[in-house]
């Protein structure tokens, strides 16, 4: 996954050059290794080239709460960076690949070419908008509501970026990293992933959730995905495929 790839209405094919020729070579990381921590400098800036990532917290008694995942062609903790300190820790959910972008690269971009370093700003404020889609599903959906969201957004993020189709997805997670997505116990999850599968709406299985009826897990999800910012055209088209109206935008503001 490149830059382009990833944000193709908002980096130019410029843009995404210049932004990517200040990366550092590609960073492997093994499955379940740590990526990054809380409470450490934010040392350099990390673009997910290749596979999953989860950003999460652990309270005094080491239960996790994921509160984010993140998917090919997003930045790891791009808040945390700009900021200056990570306030989450960062696991690698399968085998992943990183880009590192280091300050000094960063600043050196910020005189050459302000309108790039302000995009980066702007994927930051949608990050901010997905964590707050996070929180709603968390405070406000029940269980198989919450089950449900998280696959409907997982698909919409995995498919704006070329990455899976409307049938299925790959998603490299167990039942219970599941649990600490949706803020409930592994026996929950199962129960909530069972009713999904006998109702016909969707499977989870060996790490990829099979999409059975795409309508009903919308529905069931009470899922919107405008906390997303995608092009008018994709979103007329995940509009038409889930049997819902596209929600009208105003155009952003130039950057």
């Amino acid at each position: 996954m490149t830059l382009a790839q990833a944000w193709p209405t908002l980096f130019t094919p410029q843009d995404a050059q210049l932004l990517s020729g200040k990366q550092d070579l590609v960073v492997p990381f093994r499955p379940r290794e740590q990526i990054l921590r809380s409470g450490k400098v934010a040392d350099r800036l990390l673009f997910i080239s290749r596979g999953f990532v989860g950003n999460y917290r652990v309270d005094r008694f080491g239960r996790r709460q994921f509160l984010a995942i993140q998917v090919p062609g997003d930045f790891v903790d791009l808040p945390g960076f700009l900021l200056g300190h990570r306030d989450m820790d960062a696991e690698a959910l399968g085998p992943v690949e990183l880009c590192a972008l280091s300050p000094e690269h960063l600043q050196s971009l910020e005189a050459e070419a302000p309108a790039v370093d302000r995009k980066l700003w702007r994927i930051s404020m949608i990050d901010a908008a997905s964590g707050w889609h996070w929180i709603f599903r968390l405070g406000r959906l029940g269980g198989r509501a919450r089950v449900a969201s998280f696959f409907c957004d997982m698909l919409v993020r995995l498919y704006a970026r070329g990455l899976c189709t409307f049938d299925g997805f790959d998603l490299p997670l167990t039942q219970t990293d599941l649990a600490e997505v949706s803020g409930m116990t592994p026996v929950h999850v199962s129960r909530m992933l069972s009713e999904l599968r006998e109702e016909g709406i969707c499977a989870f299985a060996q790490g990829a959730v099979q999409i059975l009826n795409l309508p009903a897990l919308f529905q069931t999800g009470q899922y919107r995905w405008d906390h997303l910012y995608l092009g008018d055209d994709l979103d007329r088209e995940i509009a038409d495929k889930a049997g819902m109206r596209a929600t009208p935008k105003r155009t952003h503001v130039a950057l």
